[in-house]
C-alpha cells in the first residue's frame, strides 16, 4: 500500500511567513479594503491567488511611473527588499510603506554599502533580491552579477578584478555551487573577501532535502514556476532521486508516476505554502 509523507522542513521560510502574516493582518483589520505589494510577495501562483482574493494587489516597479499621488494608500515591501531609490520614490508619491524586508537581506544590503573595491554578487540576474542588492551601490561599474560557475570562469579569464574585491550571494542560491564559485575566484583573486550570505535556513534545507529524497521512492516537489529557490531544490531532488517530479498544483500530477507500494515524499520550496503541500499529499494518497 502506498504511503505519503510531507517533508516537515518544507514550506515558507521565516521571511515569507512574516510578510504574508503582515499582509493578512492588515487586510483583516480593513475589511473590504486593499493593500498594494511591490511585486508578488511570494513566488507561488496558488498562494498569490489566495492573497489576491483577500485584497492584495501586486504592482510592478514600472507601474509606479503612472502614479502621481498615492496619499492614503499602503504598499508592502516584500522579503526580497528594494534599493534605496525605490523607497525615495514611494515616499515622494505619498505611500505608507510597510517594510517586510527579510532581516538577513537587510544585513547583506548594509555590508554591500560598506564594501570596498569591486563587488561580485552570485545570484539570478533580474531577481528582485539581486536588484535590491545591486541598488545599494551608486557606481554600477563596481558591481558584477554572475549566475553560475561558468560565468565565474569567464570573469577570471576575461575580466579579472584587480585590487580589493568582495563577493556576496543571493540568499536562496545553492550553497554547494556558491562554495565552488568562491573557491575558483579565490584561486585567482587572493585578496577576495568572501561573505557567507546564503540564508542558514536555505543551506540547512539543502542537506535535509537530500536525505528526504534518498529515503523515499518518489518525490513530488511543489513549487511556483518563478521561484529561484524552487528551481535549485527541485534540481537537487532530481539529481538525488530520479523518480522526482516537480509540480505547481495537483492538476499536474500523473497517476502513472506511482506504484502500489511506493513510499512517496511531498516537499516544496521556501515559497510553497503548507496548505498546498497538504492538498497535494491528500490527492496523491487518494490515487
Amino acid at each position: 500500500m502506498k504511503s505519503v509523507e510531507i517533508d516537515s522542513n518544507a514550506g515558507f521560510c521565516g521571511g515569507v511567513i512574516r510578510t504574508i502574516g503582515t499582509a493578512e493582518k492588515y487586510l483583516a483589520s480593513r475589511k473590504g479594503s486593499h493593500l498594494y505589494s511591490l511585486g508578488e510577495i511570494v513566488h507561488n501562483e496558488s498562494e498569490i491567488a489566495r492573497l489576491s482574493a483577500l485584497g492584495l494587489v501586486a504592482l510592478d516597479v514600472e507601474d509606479l511611473d503612472e502614479i502621481s499621488d498615492a496619499s492614503g494608500e499602503a504598499i508592502l515591501i516584500r522579503a526580497h527588499g528594494q534599493p534605496p531609490a525605490t523607497y525615495e520614490l514611494l515616499e515622494k508619491q505619498g505611500f505608507e510603506i510597510i517594510d517586510c524586508t527579510c532581516p538577513v537581506v537587510l544585513g547583506i544590503q548594509k555590508k554591500i554599502r560598506e564594501a570596498e573595491g569591486r563587488i561580485i554578487i552570485f545570484g539570478k540576474k533580474g531577481h528582485p533580491e539581486v536588484l535590491g542588492l545591486v541598488g545599494q551601490i551608486d557606481d554600477l561599474q563596481r558591481v558584477r552579477v554572475i549566475e553560475s560557475l561558468d560565468e565565474a570562469l569567464d570573469m577570471v579569464e576575461n575580466d579579472l578584478p584587480s585590487g580589493a574585491c568582495e563577493i556576496f550571494s543571493q540568499t536562496t542560491k545553492s550553497p554547494v555551487e556558491y562554495e565552488k564559485v568562491c573557491d575558483l575566484l579565490l584561486s585567482r583573486i587572493p585578496r577576495l573577501k568572501i561573505h557567507k550570505t546564503i540564508c542558514s535556513q536555505v543551506a540547512n534545507r539543502y542537506r535535509e532535502l537530500e536525505e528526504f529524497a534518498l529515503t523515499h521512492d518518489v518525490i513530488i516537489f511543489v513549487t511556483g514556476k518563478s521561484s529561484s529557490n524552487g528551481k535549485v531544490l527541485s534540481t537537487l531532488c532530481k539529481n538525488t532521486n530520479i523518480r522526482s517530479y516537480t509540480v505547481g498544483s495537483v492538476g499536474e500530477i500523473q497517476s502513472a508516476w506511482f506504484r502500489p507500494d511506493d513510499k512517496v515524499g511531498i516537499s516544496g520550496a521556501t515559497s510553497t505554502p503548507r496548505w498546498l503541500l497538504e492538498q497535494v499529499a491528500a490527492y496523491v494518497a487518494g490515487l
